[in-house]
This record gives C-alpha cells, structure tokens and sequence, in this order.
C-alpha cells in the first residue's frame, strides 16, 4: 500500500546524493563569507530525510520546506547582499512533492500544493510585489507543489490499476485451470464410460467361462477379439484431433489511448497558456491588446494539437514562442513562458515515442536556451528534464497497463486452445491406460487359452492349471480397470512363465521394506508388465531376465529378452513404451530401450527412490 514501503537502498542512495549535492552547492555560492558557509552547509544534512520519502512521505516535504523558508529568512536578516541559491533545495522539494503524491494517502497529498505555495509566499512576499510576485508564487506552488504532486498521484493511480490487472489475470488462470479440469474431468467420463463396460464384460465373462471350464479354445478366441477391439480403441484415442491455433498476441497501442485522453486537457492548457502571455505581456509590458491576443492565440492553437501530432505540434509551438519573445515581449522569466517549456517537455515524453520524445526534449532546451533566454540555465535545463522524466514515467507505467490488458485478452482467447489440448491429453492418457492395463492381461489370456486348448486331450490336469491362471489373470484386468494398479509382481512373473516363456527374475530390491512408495512400485510394475507383454507378442520363444536394482537414491529396472526362436512375432509400433516413458517421465524417471546386439531387446529405466515419508510431506 501507498505509505507503508520501507527503506531501500535507492533511497538511501538518493538521499546521499542530495546531501552531497547540497554541500557541495554551498561551497560553490557561498564561499564568502563564512558565516554564510557553514550555514547553509550546516543545513545539507537535513536532506537525508528523503531517505524515508516512500514510509513517512508528508515528512521530508514539511522539512524541506520549513528550512527553506528559515534559511532564506536568516539570509535576508543576516547576509542580505548575498545571492540567491539553493536549486538543490529547489529541486528536493519538487521530489518531496513527487514522493507525497505517489507514496501519500488522503488529504495528506494536498500538503504537495500547499505547503510550496506557503513557502513561495513566505521567501518573496518581503522583496517582491505585482507581476513578479504572482510569478514567483505561482511557479513555486504550480511546478514545485501541484505538478510533481500529480505526476506521483497519477502513477499510484496507474500502479493501483496495474495490480488490479495482475490480480485480474489471476483469476481468469484460476478460472481456465478450473475449466480445463472440468473438460478433463467430462473426456475422462465420457470414455470411461464408452469403454469401462464393454471391457469389463468382456473380461469378465472370459474368466466366468474359465471358471465354469468352457473350450479352451472359444476363451482364446474371446480373448482375441477383446485385444482387437481395445487395440481399436487405442488408435481411435490417439487419433489426431482438430485443435485450433493459438490467437495471435494482440498488438498494444497505449499511445492511441494516451492521445484520446489528452485531447480535452492539450486544448484546456493550450488556451490557459495562450491566455497567460496575452495577460502578462499587456499587464507588465504596455504591448497592445490585440498584438497580445493574437500572438499568444498563436502559440495555444499549436499546443492544442499536441494529442494529435505531439513533435510536430511542439516544434510550431517553440518556433510561435521564439516570435513571441523576440518581437511582442520577452518571455526570459514569466511564467507563462516557463509553463509552455515545462508543459511542452512533459507531454512530448507522454504522447510520443521513445525516440520522438528525445527529439522533444532536445527541443524544449534549445528553445528555452537559445529561443527565449533565461538567467539560470542549469536551473531551467534541470526542471524541463525533470517534467520529461516524469511525462515519459507516465507514458511507461501506460504501456504497462495496456499490455497487462492485452495479456488478458490473448488469455482469455487462448482459453479454447488450452481446454481442446486438455481434451487431447486426457485421451492419450487414456489410451495408455487401456493398452497398460488390458493389453498385458489379454495377450496372456489367448496365449494361455491356445495352451490350453493344444494339452486338452495329452495332460488334462496341466489343462485345468492354465485355465486357473487364465481366471487369475482376468480378474487382475478387471482390477486394474477399475483404478488398482498391477503391484502383485510375483503373481505377474508366474502367469508370464505359465504362458511357457523362460523367464529368469531377481526382482528383491522391489520388495524391500521402506524403500519404495506405492506409487513408485506400480510404476516399476508397469515396466515389467509391458516388457514382458511385448516379448510375449513380438519375440516368441525368446527367454527373458527382468533385474531390478535399487540404492539410497534409485531403483533400476532392465528387462530384456534374446532373439526369437518361433514365428509369428511382428516388430510392434512402439507405442506402448513411448506412453510408458510418459509415464515414467512424470514419475521423475527415465525410459530407455533398443535392440541388443544378438538380436534380442533390452528396456531400461532408472525411477528415483520416493520413501512413504517423503510422499507424505
């Protein structure tokens, strides 16, 4: 909140540089006489207060300007022949000023407008009288108090805004996250309940017949049109779908809407300064009224097109100001004068690019300078820059909001994007789910079955012993298809034998108490699952060797198998193990398989370990 920011070191730092600033102004004005030195040396010091300008802001504007008015007041008593100073002041009061209105809260900014216009009341109502008077209190209250002050509120404005869009932006990612689990949550249902049934049927009448000892033969056949019809619904999930394509960034024009706000104020200050240099030159200089009124409408009728044109507008303007001092009335000092430099210098860094705005400011200081003419051009070069510098921090804290704003819009258009790849990720996940969970327990349901089928009439004991395992196995598939996971390893190792696969294991470290979670387990299950269900279909009479191997940190698993002795394999897609890295990469692991050199295959993977007491953190 405005007010309650603590020290920082860019404080600190301007702060220093102040003080220093202050001294250093001291020894350079006021060498002589010494008394003078050391007191306004002694006050320099005091600048250190706008250390604390962002938590306690109304305090370094009332020091700052208790001083000046107690440090002219001493001069003018003590040292009264000495000249005047104090730009440094000067210029610490107009950041006082700036830090009230960006850090204030309340009625406290108001103190930005008086408490200049106090002072300015205070240091030249003793010494001055009539045009020169209203001039000195005016600048000080106009360019010193009020426009400082309202650059500072109008970027505490700007920032409130710009918190309100990232909080804006918050929300609509809080509210597309919760759209995107909705469309999820729908697919997910959607298919589940497409598929789950006709599955889960399936595989449970396979093991009722098995069950109720019906033809080895009619299971095999069963089993092999539920493979077929769940490798259909594989491929019809991660069939390719239609997403379409991210909108584009829109293109953010915060100086369009700069320009169309400024538009009613640049005609406002264009007749306000225009109506000044016909005031002051007819009042303090005896130049006709109708001269008067017609140069100075010619300097305001360019000014007012500064929304439009800003640099264009500027450069006729300075050139109208130029005329007006050199052939109506010198402008070296009036107010009227210094208002066109300060406004001008301010809106060309608002209104204009960043390359156009240092064009401008370049010509605000040759007119002044060269143009006009003034009697302290350090002073004026440093307050036209510090109206630049405020203009150009309005025209950056603009283009912030405005591409927050556009950032907004492109995420409320990417919206339909985000939920279309929800979709599609929802199911491809899906489909690798079918294929882990059913694939396996099918293929050894007909590979079993077929065994069966051949030792019916030779060895009808081992007849009904596969046709256990057949039962075991699909009720496992119906298990794992209603959200249980394959973590029954030694189970899966003998039904993959019982399928007359020579399989060699030594999977102990899986087992070992407190080394793995749950979920890592079924992850590693789900490796061995796949690798052997891909031997069983791809590498017929092939002998096999899952190995698992774990330490302080990871649990290896290797699966590989020799070449095949019997045909009928095929070479597999793949897909399998890439939906199985999937998997494996979301768990923290890594996934890897090739062909050996004696024609054989080898997967291997690397899960890391994940103790029951860190998944519970």
């Amino acid at each position: 909140m405005p007010g309650r920011a603590g020290l920082t070191r860019s404080d600190a730092v301007v702060a220093a540089g102040f003080v220093l600033a202050g001294l250093a102004e001291a020894v350079v004005l006021h060498r002589r006489p010494p008394g003078l030195l050391a007191f306004t040396a002694s006050g320099a010091p005091l600048l250190a207060v706008l250390a604390v300008r962002r938590s306690r802001p109304v305090v370094p504007l009332c020091v700052i300007a208790a001083f000046a008015v107690v440090g002219t007041t001493v001069q003018s008593v003590f040292w009264p022949g000495a000249g005047d100073g104090g730009g440094v002041w000067l210029f610490g009061l107009m950041f006082a000023s700036y830090s009230l209105g960006a850090h204030g809260r309340g009625r406290a900014v108001a103190l930005g407008g008086l408490l200049p216009l106090l002072v300015g009341l205070a240091v030249d109502l003793p010494t001055m009288s009539g045009w020169a008077l209203v001039n000195g209190v005016l600048f000080l209250t106009v360019f010193v108090g009020v426009l400082p002050t309202a650059v500072g509120r109008l970027l505490q404005v700007r920032r409130a805004r710009l918190t309100a869009l990232e909080e804006q932006r918050d929300l609509i990612l809080r509210e597309q996250h919760d759209e995107r689990e909705a469309a999820v949550l729908d697919e997910r249902l959607r298919n589940t309940e497409r598929l789950q049934p006709a599955l889960l049927d399936g595989l449970s009448a396979i093991a009722d017949r098995a069950e109720t000892g019906a033809d080895p033969g009619e299971i095999e056949q069963a089993a092999r049109r539920l493979l077929g019809r769940t490798r259909e619904e594989v491929v019809a999930l991660t069939a390719p779908v239609e997403v379409p394509e991210p909108p584009a960034s829109p293109a953010t024009d915060h100086l369009s809407t700069l320009r169309t706000a400024a538009q009613r104020w640049a005609v406002l200050g264009a007749g306000a300064i225009g109506a000044g240099l016909a005031l002051e030159s007819t009042g303090a200089l005896s130049v006709p009224v109708g001269l008067a009124v017609g140069a100075g409408a010619a300097v305001g009728l360019p000014l007012s097109l500064v929304w439009w044109r800003p640099l264009t507008a500027l450069t006729v303007g300075w050139c109208a100001i130029v005329a007006f001092s050199r052939l109506v009335a010198p402008l070296d000092g009036s107010l009227s004068g210094t208002t066109f430099a300060l406004v001008a210098a301010f809106a060309v860094a608002v209104l204009s690019t960043r390359r156009d705005a240092v064009l401008g400011l370049g010509l605000c200081w040759v007119g002044q300078l060269v143009g006009v003419g003034t009697d302290d051009p350090v002073g004026e070069a440093v307050i036209i820059g510090v109206c630049w510098l405020g203009g150009l921090a309005v025209n950056e804290v603009s283009a912030l909001v405005e591409q927050g704003r556009a950032n907004n819009r492109l995420l409320t258009g990417q919206e339909e994007v985000a939920r279309h790849r929800a979709v599609v990720e929802e199911r491809l996940r899906l489909a690798r789910e079918v294929h882990d969970q059913i694939g396996h327990t099918l293929t050894v349901v007909a590979l079993q079955a077929g065994a069966a089928r051949r030792m019916a009439r030779a060895d009808p004991q081992r007849a009904r012993q596969v046709m256990e395992t057949i039962v075991g196995a699909a009720r496992e598939g119906e298990n794992a298809m209603t959200g249980r996971g394959p973590t029954d390893l030694a189970g899966l190792l003998q039904r993959t034998r019982d399928t007359g696969l020579s399989l060699t294991a030594d999977v102990a470290d899986l087992d070992t108490p407190g080394l793995l979670d749950p979920q890592t387990r079924e992850v590693a299950c789900r490796i061995v699952q796949e690798g052997l269900t891909n031997v069983l279909r791809h590498a017929p009479g092939a002998a096999a060797t899952v190995t698992t191997r774990g330490d302080v940190d990871a649990v290896s698993v290797t699966l590989r198998n020799g070449p095949p002795t019997r045909g009928g394999g095929s070479a597999g897609g793949r897909r399998g193990l890439a939906g199985l890295r999937e998997r494996v990469a979301a768990h923290g692991g890594e996934l890897d398989w090739g062909p050996c050199e004696d024609g054989g295959f080898e997967v291997r993977a690397v899960l890391p370990v994940r103790r029951h007491q860190e998944v519970g953190r």
